[in-house]
């Protein structure tokens, strides 16, 4: 079925690299996903009312609260899809995540709802009725959100969404809560032991732990996360066809929500090759606009080839850390020209228990250098930990050094 919508829904499937087809893909999972999930909840809650199960009804409410999600999904990707203006110039892609948040809060909100209830049911048990209707509702119900976390998965891999990766995992843990209800509904028949409550109990848990997971995930986007490798390996992909280009440092990947993105770095070079290098800028931000469609921000640093003064300052800068224990160590260190201005710029790698110290580290070494010439200026990059993103030197043949 869901190949078949896809066919009739989406004109250039293929393409999932695209913002459009993302959205495609992501508002038609979306509208699927509330319509099982509304006629679940209706069959559950009707069912839970007839023979009195609180785990049934619970697991309903469950069902409600993810055709919510859907819901709130659906209207972030429909105002995502407006394009950028005067007052959002990047768009509208994060309203996505904004309405992640809100429909979270929600489920975490009916979640503890649902676990005072349980916690009533167990207090003051009242014997589910059962009935051949209510195992084939409960069995139909794991059937469905299995089908549904086949094709959310297949969408997530397909537009590499982590939205929809959410949406898969969570069918998952709701096909796993169903699947309880029945059980305690099948062994509460059997063995006349009143287990209702709790089983209720456990699934409000389920929906607690989904709404908190939910909300996690979406603030993580919204504070920012790690560049996505296959975007940074064809961004240093293009850059490494253009030898006059010595290295790249601070490739960012700006992400406003649903494919739109803004890419900033800066290159290194030498200024006896200033022209190649202002082409190579032009022609790697156009390539970058017509594979992702992306804004690019390129800046030039001309690099100061002074070995000699190059070992010096580090040497000084070195000097420096020495009453650190060796617990503070620098990477990348290279001069830049500046004007009338020498600026050393370089990676400061440094661990948790001096963080508190980062700031203090650095004044010191601007200072350092500001006593030996007034003309040295620093950049310096402070890193947490010694794995390094968004920074990237490609080694340089003997004869190209030479040259330099």
């Amino acid at each position: 079925m869901m190949a078949q919508l896809i066919k009739l829904y989406l004109r250039d499937k293929e393409n999932t690299s695209g913002a459009a087809v993302k959205r495609a893909y992501a508002s038609l999972s979306s509208i699927a996903d509330i319509i099982l999930n509304l006629l679940l909840c209706a069959a559950k809650i009707v069912t839970g009312l007839f023979s009195h199960s609180v785990a049934i009804s619970a697991d309903g409410f469950n069902n409600l609260s993810d055709a919510g999600i859907s819901l709130m999904t659906l209207l972030g990707f429909q105002i995502a899809r407006y394009g950028r203006g005067n007052t959002h110039p990047f768009g509208h892609g994060r309203f996505e995540w904004i309405m992640g948040i809100f429909a979270s809060l929600a489920v975490v909100l009916m979640g503890e709802k649902l676990i005072h209830t349980s916690f009533q049911s167990i207090v003051s048990p009242q014997k589910p009725l059962f009935s051949v209707a209510t195992v084939i509702v409960l069995a139909l119900s794991i059937l469905v959100k299995g089908y549904m976390y086949f094709y959310n998965r297949q969408f997530a891999k397909a537009t590499n969404s982590e939205t929809l990766k959410a949406t898969a995992a969570d069918c998952i843990s709701d096909a796993a809560a169903t699947g309880a209800v029945l059980l305690s509904t099948v062994i509460g028949h059997v063995t006349g032991w009143q287990i209702d409550g709790y089983c209720g109990a456990v699934v409000s848990g389920f929906i607690v732990i989904a709404g908190v997971k939910s909300l996690w995930e979406v603030l993580g986007r919204v504070m920012g996360q790690n560049t996505d490798q296959s975007i940074t390996d064809d961004v240093l992909r293009m850059i490494g066809a253009y030898p006059e280009i010595a290295a790249v440092q601070n490739l960012m990947v700006h992400d406003y929500g649903f494919g739109y993105f803004v890419i900033s770095l800066r290159i290194e070079g030498y200024r006896k090759d200033g022209e190649q290098l202002y082409n190579a800028i032009h022609e790697i931000s156009c390539a970058l606009y017509q594979q992702f469609h992306c804004d690019c921000f390129i800046q030039v640093d001309y690099l100061i080839g002074d070995d000699g003064l190059t070992a010096h300052l580090r040497g000084k800068v070195e000097s420096v850390l020495q009453r650190y224990s060796g617990k503070v160590n620098i990477d990348h260190f290279r001069l830049i020209e500046s004007g009338c201005y020498i600026t050393a710029a370089f990676d400061l790698l440094y661990p948790a228990e001096l963080q508190k110290s980062e700031e203090v580290i650095c004044q010191e070494i601007e200072k350092m250098l500001e006593s030996k010439n007034p003309q040295y200026r620093t950049i310096i990059k402070s890193i947490l930990r010694r794995e390094r993103y968004g920074s990237h030197r490609r080694n340089k043949s003997k004869n190209q050094e030479d040259n330099k």
